[in-house]
């Protein structure tokens, strides 16, 4: 409960500080002999400037191109603010009131969080040949719309190569578990030599046995619909229905 209080206080502090204090109006009014200050009405510009400084970032305004043949993928926040939410909900409301549910809450507000982050900085990008994952130039996440787009500082974490993929390597890709529920983004290429290739392993178990590419996973921080959209329109390899649409008629 302390946890989730501090929490609260922090965001409501948070958001106070971001509000700008108005110009003061030095008109006056003369009340019974009294002369008091004449506050205006609060115009719908003031309530514009005192929004949230995040607020552009849930807007949509990003999907756009950056040049010719570029698209920038929405943002889509869905994953962040669900694991906050968990968060929240185990550390005021756990249902055993144990340190465990503390712990369980401590680490969906931290994750969530880690997730709202990259979800601010990172960009999903379909150029002209290849996909990338590209960074915001912006000084201060979420404040404004995108003034630039920039490679990612840091390379691939798992292979430390460049984060970007041509159309014609993939093999594959999908989301998970489902795109009505997405929370993975999935995607297998064969641009990476193969004596880089890792095949990655869950628990004593190969994840991918067939010897036919590279893995890639990212969170869901982009526009799911718009990455389909862009995988089929670029021409990328698909196994199967996507995950989902298994038992979809075809019309």
């Amino acid at each position: 409960m302390k946890f989730a209080a501090i929490i609260t206080t922090s965001l409501v502090a948070g958001t106070t500080a971001f509000q700008p204090t108005r110009k003061q109006n030095h008109l006056t009014k003369n009340i019974g002999g009294n002369v008091q200050p004449v506050v205006p009405p609060v115009t719908r510009n003031d309530m514009v400037a005192i929004r949230s400084p995040f607020w552009d970032a849930f807007s949509s305004s990003n999907a756009k191109s950056i040049s010719a043949g570029d698209y920038v993928v929405d943002r889509d926040y869905t994953v962040a603010l669900t694991l906050i939410l968990v968060g929240i909900w185990l550390t005021m409301f756990g249902p055993s009131d144990t340190s465990i549910d503390m712990l369980g809450g401590m680490f969906h507000l931290l994750f969530g969080a880690f997730i709202g982050m990259q979800t601010m900085r990172t960009r999903a990008v379909f150029t002209k040949d290849s996909f990338e994952l590209k960074s915001t130039a912006n000084k201060y996440l979420g404040v404004a719309p995108d003034k630039g787009l920039i490679p990612k500082q840091r390379k691939n974490y798992v292979l430390g190569t460049e984060n970007k993929w041509r159309y014609d390597s993939f093999v594959n890709w999908d989301f998970f578990p489902s795109i009505h529920l997405p929370i993975l983004v999935y995607f297998k290429e064969t641009q990476t030599p193969k004596e880089m290739q890792k095949k990655g392993s869950l628990g004593l178990k190969q994840m991918d046995r067939r010897d036919n590419g590279q893995m890639h996973w990212f969170p869901a921080y982009a526009n799911v619909k718009q990455l389909r959209e862009q995988f089929e329109a670029r021409g990328c390899s698909k196994i199967g229905p996507v995950h989902g649409e298994e038992f979809k008629k075809q019309e």
